[in-house]
């Protein structure tokens, strides 16, 4: 037999098609051909639509809208037993992004998890989530203006849980990050000063961070957890799109300690959720260009959250949001949201919202939004959720 006919022999033991060497032995590489169904992930998708009434003082962008806030497609699968990924892509804002895509490794011995690629940051308790996921329609306005709506990262991150008592545990988290998007900053687009980090720098200039959390029971039916939070930037730039000037090697930091406790009934059908975040942000937080020069905004802007959720049944229920914090300004603005929302699940798929908001901010004119939110979910719907 000859070299050849040895060779294709064998490829063809391990896949339908010729193999040449040197090439990948596509056979170990997730599927034994293409049209097999043996790596399966799961496939999910999610709808969450807007309509809305804004009152203004001044009547200016007063008026009715219908819209489209977000379409989600996610995968989960895993690829072996040690080692399992995820990927979510929207569709948002006429755009489509790759949001997250990362894998896990749970191979470790204890309670040790490493994930690499883009994923949400660990950071208090809402930012891990998508804001689909959150329980009132909107991210809180001090998580908004100081983190962003959302906050994915690309890097690795580091998570271990250790027993703390018989009724506690404690998780901290470590991540090293080459990229933030760095919402509450300025976007592209928005008239205030565009922000990035370097392609390529030194490693101070990464990105990092760190979270500790602990939970404890609390009484027969009740969990108090709390826990503190930071993100540090080690280099961004922030440039005018009028001017093209630019300002470089700036550096930010914002910490968060946050707190919160629920309980259920007896029978677990009703219960109630507090919780309370307070934010810093310090270091290099922003720039400001006048044509002319360009100055750097350094200092301290804090704020917080709080809010309560009052869950009637698993169908219905209602809550209060409340958020005020500093605008990253020279001269900072103070700013005050109300939110009051009323949430009722048809199933684990349909879940359909009312809920009034007032935004008061000062030197600036106040707002007032009636909002309806319709969110349907299709297939699994999962993502690298820690809380």
């Amino acid at each position: 037999m000859g070299l050849i006919a040895a060779t294709s022999s064998v490829a063809l033991a391990q896949s339908p098609t010729f193999q040449t060497p040197g090439m990948p032995n596509w056979a170990a590489s997730g599927q034994i051909d293409r049209f097999s169904s043996d790596f399966n992930p799961a496939i999910g998708a999610l709808v969450d639509g807007f309509g809305d009434y804004v009152m203004t003082d001044e009547d200016d962008g007063e008026g009715l809208d219908l819209f489209l806030r977000s379409f989600e497609m996610t995968v989960n699968g895993r690829i072996d037993p040690n080692w399992y990924g995820y990927a979510v892509v929207v569709y948002s804002d006429e755009e489509v992004e790759l949001e997250e895509a990362a894998v896990t490794y749970a191979g470790f011995e204890g309670n040790t998890t490493l994930r690499f690629g883009r994923f949400f940051v660990d950071f208090g308790k809402q930012m891990q989530a998508h804001i689909h996921d959150l329980p009132y329609p909107d991210r809180p306005g001090v998580l908004a203006e100081y983190l962003g709506e959302e906050l994915p990262g690309v890097g690795a991150q580091v998570d271990h849980w250790w027993t703390t008592g018989e009724s506690s545990a404690l998780r901290a988290s470590l991540g090293i990050f080459s990229e933030f998007e760095l919402g509450g900053h300025g976007e592209e687009g928005s008239g205030e000063p565009s922000v990035a980090q370097p392609e390529r720098g030194d490693a101070n200039d990464l990105g990092l961070t760190g979270r500790i959390t602990q939970f404890m029971d609390a009484g027969k039916t009740g969990v108090f957890q709390w826990g503190a939070s930071a993100r540090h930037i080690g280099a961004y730039s922030a440039e005018d799109e009028a001017s093209g000037a630019s300002i470089e090697g700036l550096s930010t930091t914002t910490f968060g300690l946050d707190a919160t406790y629920g309980f259920d009934s007896d029978d677990g059908l009703s219960g109630w959720t507090f919780g309370t975040e307070y934010l810093l942000a310090t270091g290099d937080i922003g720039a400001e260009f006048d044509g002319v020069g360009a100055s750097v905004l350094s200092g301290d802007r804090g704020g917080y959250y709080a809010w309560a959720e009052r869950r009637v049944n698993p169908q219905n229920a209602y809550g209060l949001l409340v958020s005020s914090f500093e605008h990253l300004e020279s001269a900072p603005t103070d700013e005050i949201q109300i939110t009051g929302y009323y949430t009722h699940f048809f199933s684990e798929f349909a879940r359909l919202r009312f809920a009034v908001s007032h935004a008061d901010i000062e030197e600036a004119e106040d707002s007032t939004r009636f909002l309806v939110q319709l969110t349907t979910f299709f297939g699994p719907h999962a993502h690298g959720v820690n809380w």
